[in-house]
């Protein structure tokens, strides 16, 4: 029998944001986790396997950021990054954008300044970067606890018996309030705004706990001389999550500088909720193999969700596989001097979805049910408290369910130097959770969603890989991989589509497809000006708005009249690109290994795929005291000129130039070099004097090179969001 028992505790400051924002606001956080695990093992006649696993711990912010913002940007986001994206957004729109060149942003005595410009607009004002940063305050507190126990018999040889139980808590507390800083206008050495407002202070706190068990019967044995290996093994799980929040705001604190809400008078408003779901699963599975030859494996699962009432409670979902390794084969055997494997497999197969919202956890929870809330009404001219419904049950809500075909090769030659695989695979999606159209009866109660929808993905995936030896010292690999896929909504609301912005989703179309205006031209020149002029006078579109978004002149964008009716609106969209997703992946590795130094670097990209890109940082209107991009002011039309690449800059309150159109339609191909590693080991007679068995110092740069057309931050990410972290990483590791 062994014992092995080991905790560690840690303590580390995380900067959860930009060092600029840590510079402006002294923010940081400090997180405290101890990790401690147990286990015994019990060798004999029979193998017994226990083990304990604890995970806990904590995250603290300081005073004057917290989770409601940092030092000031008010939202309330779910995760670590929607709130640093939160913050870049409300600093870049209100902040740089909207901030002059010439503002003063601090004076000596780190007072705010406004921008006092009179010919930029006075809503222009106040848009100092650190009013942004500094008008909350708030703190947040997260505590985790993760355990997880685990047992692993083995009563018989061949039988193995196990089972696991996993337990997670989350709690997380923030409070703010807002604070209430005087701006000066430094040109005049006046106060512009005396920093006083109403007071209030706002609590949430948020409790999640999770349970997770399962427990697997495996049996393993051979037969006919060891021909025939079987592989059994049946189980079952269940997991059950619930989330509580309770959030309250009360005005008027008797002293600003009080942190709790029973220091307030005021106004009160409080709201909480309570939701939870469970889900049971049985599942089996059967491999067989026949000379290491001939390969089969069955599965079969069942999964009961809650969310669905009980007669469409359950899904079952097979899933079948098999391989013939063709190279082990007698009329193969003069193939052995240079083909080691030749493995042609197929699969089919299907899995559910249960997750009816964009959070797996917290959506659509109680969609098959009715739910109904507190409404007043009036009775005997006095208001009366009642319930409302407020969604309608959808009791035939199901499983949502994919299946996939997969067909594929996979190949090692030349000693095993060469290797790689090819496979086809087509994966349909049936019974996809969409909004279809309802009558107007309903009233104001929500439709629930129903299992309407299906898309298709079909593609062909393609990797190989050449690793060999070059002298005694020299080792090299370099690999290669490369996706297609093409996507098709087949089924969704028959003639019938959805829009959201520049993108329609219809059948028969890629999902999400662009769907946009085509531009004609930037009109220039008296001849361009002459041909809306006759668009104008068609006889046929006479006592008809023929450009509704304004009539074009000089400078402006000029869209086609793509269906011939006379008149440029938005039955004149069209279908461009391959939806949203890209038609292409790929994917290179590099490395060598000489006398203790390796390298290796990491290639990725995308092709095939475009999108608008209509953002602050490209756009042609003009507000005064915001800046706009140096690309588009030189590009712009302006009378005389012949050559534009950007249309004439208008007030901001004029959209003609900024339709969804193929003129603002950008590549969002890349290429980027995501990784790049240099290290060296020491030599072991070296490191061994040290009592060392192991020290290799490196270095490394992350994503420090991207190759493409996109004019935004990062084709990786839409609109002005926080783009993907460069970084250079030094360091050393040591195994004793």
């Amino acid at each position: 029998m062994s014992q092995m028992i080991w905790c560690r505790p840690k303590a580390v400051i995380e900067k959860f944001i930009p060092n600029e924002y840590i510079a402006a606001c002294g923010d940081s956080g400090t997180v405290y986790n101890f990790e401690c695990n147990a286990g015994i093992k019990y060798r004999g006649d029979r193998n017994y396997h226990y083990n304990v696993w604890t995970s806990s711990g904590r995250v603290l912010t300081d005073r004057n950021s917290g989770y409601y913002g940092p030092c000031g940007a008010t939202h309330q986001a779910d995760s670590d990054d929607e709130f640093l994206n939160g913050y870049i957004d409300d600093i870049y729109t209100y902040g740089l954008t909207g901030g002059n060149p010439g503002i003063a942003y601090l004076d000596d005595q780190n007072r705010l300044g406004i921008n006092a410009n009179a010919e930029d607009d006075p809503q222009n004002a106040t848009n100092n970067p650190y009013n942004r940063l500094r008008n909350v305050s708030g703190n947040i507190q997260v505590n985790t606890l993760k355990t997880r126990l685990y047992a692993v018999l083995t009563p018989l040889k061949g039988l193995t018996i196990q089972g696991s139980y996993t337990y997670d808590y989350y709690d997380k507390f923030k409070e703010n309030k807002p604070n209430f800083v005087p701006m000066y206008n430094f040109q005049t050495n006046t106060l512009y705004t005396d920093g006083v407002g109403q007071t209030s202070i706002a609590n949430y706190n948020e409790k999640t706990f999770r349970n997770f068990m399962d427990a697997t019967v495996r049996y393993e044995r051979n037969f006919f001389d060891n021909r025939l290996s079987t592989n059994l093994m049946v189980g079952g799980s269940q997991e059950q999550y619930k989330r509580q929040f309770f959030s309250g705001t009360r005005k008027d604190l008797i002293d600003p500088s009080l942190n709790v809400i029973g220091g307030a008078i005021g106004e009160s408003s409080t709201t909480g909720n309570v939701t939870e779901w469970a889900m049971r699963s049985f599942f089996g599975r059967l491999n067989l193999g026949w000379d290491d030859k001939y390969l089969l494996e069955v599965n079969l699962r069942a999964d009961g969700s809650s969310r669905f009432l009980a007669d469409n409670r359950w899904g079952y979902f097979p899933s079948f596989s098999a391989a013939w390794r063709i190279s082990e084969e007698g009329f193969m055997e003069n193939t052995k001097n240079w083909l080691d494997n030749l493995k042609v497999r197929a699969s089919y197969g299907s899995l559910g979805n249960n997750t009816l919202g964009d959070n797996r956890d917290n959506d659509g929870n109680y969609t098959s049910q009715s739910l109904y809330a507190q409404t007043n009404y009036v009775l005997g001219r006095a208001v009366a408290m009642g319930l409302s419904q407020t969604a309608i049950a959808n009791a035939a809500l199901t499983w949502e369910t994919t299946y996939i075909t997969n067909v594929g090769l996979d190949y090692n030659v030349l000693g095993n130097r060469l290797s790689g695989s090819v496979e086809f695979f087509n994966k349909r999606t049936e019974g996809i959770l969409i909004d279809l159209p309802a009558p107007k009866v309903h009233g104001n109660a929500t439709i629930p969603k129903q299992n309407s929808a299906q898309i298709t993905n079909r593609g062909l995936e393609f990797s190989t890989n050449w690793s060999d030896k070059a002298g005694k010292d020299f080792s090299y690999n370099v690999g290669f991989n490369f996706t297609y896929i093409k996507n098709n909504v087949d089924k969704f609301k028959g003639d019938d589509y959805t829009i959201k912005d520049a993108r329609i989703l219809q059948e028969g179309l890629p999902i999400w497809s662009l769907y946009v205006r085509e531009a004609d031209r930037i009109i220039q020149t008296d001849e361009d000006l002459a041909i809306v002029q006759a668009m104008l006078d068609n006889p046929a579109v006479e006592g008809k708005v023929v450009f509704p978004y304004g009539t074009p002149q000089k400078g402006d964008i000029l869209y086609k009249d793509l269906n011939g009716d006379g008149l440029v609106n938005d039955d004149d969209r069209t279908v461009i690109g391959n939806g949203q997703n890209p038609t292409f992946t790929y994917g290179v590795n590099l490395g060598f290994n000489w006398k203790g130094i390796d390298f290796s670097a990491l290639i990725q990209g995308q092709a095939g795929i475009k999108d608008v890109y209509l953002s602050a940082l490209y756009k042609t209107t003009v507000r005064q005291g915001y800046q706009l991009n140096a690309d588009v002011i030189d590009g712009r039309w302006y009378e005389g000129r012949t050559d534009a690449s950007y249309p004439r800059l208008l007030d901001y309150s004029d959209t003609r130039n900024e339709q969804y159109s193929d003129f603002w339609v950008t590549d969002k191909s890349y290429l980027k070099i995501r990784n790049i590693t240099l290290g060296y080991t020491l030599p072991t007679a070296w490191s061994k004097v040290a009592y060392m068995d192991r020290v290799r110092f490196y270095g490394s740069l992350e994503n420090f090179f991207t190759f493409t057309k996109w004019k935004g931050y990062d084709p990786e990410v839409n609109g002005i969001k926080y783009p993907t972290m460069r970084q250079v990483v030094v360091g050393v590791n040591v195994t004793f």
